[in-house]
């Protein structure tokens, strides 16, 4: 007896006048730069997963969302920080053009040329950590506008 393929999938509902990222688990796992698996429970924690057929693809959207309305107020130090599993090569590049939205603080720390304590503070400052799952990342979208607010009205 031969098995019915199913229809394929439309990714045009999925589409239709939206601009999505969609990535696969170790894609999403490296841009936001955590481990893996914990990519894989934050992404199905955000319901940000859509399975085809074999394959899942994630909406990274979706889970920069849940991150800022999950892990947004949360307080506290970093003591337990994991650290960075590897280095990132051209993290300077992936940040200027948005493919890495948040960064652990050692990264943050070389990105900017500063201590890990000096990154970490401008990072409190600007209410751009998160912590996710035992690691902390912060926004770097918001510690540039942090950076940024410090040179509007000034003359040289």
């Amino acid at each position: 007896m031969l098995k019915s393929k199913s229809p394929p999938i439309n990714l045009d509902e999925y589409l239709d006048g939206q601009h999505r990222h969609f990535v696969t688990y170790w894609e999403g796992a490296r841009e936001i730069g955590i481990a893996y698996w914990s990519f894989v429970s934050l992404a199905k924690e955000a319901n940000a997963t859509i399975r085809m057929g074999r394959y899942v693809i994630v909406d990274i959207d979706v889970v920069n969302d849940y991150i800022e309305e999950t892990y947004g107020d949360n307080e506290g130090d970093d003591g337990d920080m994991p650290k960075a599993r590897k280095k990132i090569e051209n993290l300077e590049g992936l940040v200027k053009t948005g493919g890495k939205k948040y960064v652990r603080i050692a990264e943050g720390a070389e990105l900017y040329s500063v201590s890990e304590k000096t990154f970490s503070a401008w990072a409190d400052d600007a209410n751009a950590k998160r912590h996710v799952k035992g690691v902390v990342l912060v926004n770097v979208e918001k510690v540039e506008a942090f950076i940024e607010s410090f040179n509007e009205g000034r003359l040289y």
